[in-house]
């Protein structure tokens, strides 16, 4: 069923979005091939947190130079989506170290299958807690930072008239539109995924107080939290950015 789903998304994005489409296909390909060659250098014992770096940084080139040229646009949102991201390793970081919240969940951890398993990975599970949000996020703020700088370009070729602090205000102005529905699909990405999860939760007459500070909420919650607080990072970094660099060219 899997391989039928898949050879029909395949299909519908060669026929309805044409050499783009393709384009993205030969993208997508190249970001799973990365993404599994640094899970395969993980689990040979290679630093995870640097390990992810280079991931990310391979990814985000494939899917904006590769996807979409090298120009202006793919420029100023590769380089607003790095300093997003470079701040936000920081509090990502902090945050999973001093809550300690990487490894098995609680539900994860009472499972039988658990036990036929050696846990004894000799890998930091924080660090791939890390690694973990840095992958999720980094998606919504490539989607954003395009979307903003694609945005800003097109208004700066049609109204050449405009200053840069128009252009910027633009630009935040879009982001604003966007970042409503953004932080929307990831909400309910998380709650879609974990309906089954709540359920349970609710039959096992689990305490809002026991749900709140459990680890297994904190895990599914993060990724989300920080990809929206990470497009509206870099909302403004790529108006400001693809605003300065319009006017110079």
């Amino acid at each position: 069923m899997l391989i039928i789903l898949g050879l029909l998304l395949l299909f519908l994005i060669v026929v309805i979005g044409g050499d783009r489409g393709v384009v993205s296909i030969i993208s997508l390909c190249g970001n799973m091939l990365f993404l599994s060659l640094a899970i395969w250098l993980m689990a040979a014992g290679a630093p995870v947190l640097l390990v992810t770096v280079g991931a990310a940084v391979i990814i985000s080139c494939i899917t904006l130079f590769y996807q979409n040229g090298t120009n202006v646009k793919t420029k100023s949102a590769f380089i607003a989506t790095l300093l997003t991201m470079t701040v936000l390793f920081v509090f990502i970081y902090i945050i999973v170290w001093s809550s300690e919240t990487g490894g098995l969940n609680e539900i994860q951890a009472a499972e039988e299958d658990v036990l036929y398993y050696n846990m004894d990975l000799d890998i930091n599970m924080r660090n791939v807690a890390i690694a973990v949000i840095i992958l999720s996020t980094l998606g919504a703020v490539l989607d954003m930072a395009l979307t903003v700088t694609t945005s800003v370009y097109e208004i700066s070729i049609h109204k050449p008239d405009m200053s840069i602090v128009e252009i910027i205000e633009s630009g935040i102005q879009i982001g604003r539109e966007v970042i409503g529905t953004t932080v929307n699909t990831l909400l309910f990405a998380y709650l879609g995924e974990s309906l089954l999860l709540f359920s349970y939760l609710k039959m096992r007459n689990y305490t809002l107080e026991t749900l709140l500070n459990s680890k297994i909420l904190f895990q599914n919650c993060v990724s989300m939290i920080f990809g929206a607080i990470a497009c509206v990072i870099v909302m403004p970094m790529a108006a400001l950015l693809i605003g300065k660099q319009s006017r110079k060219a």
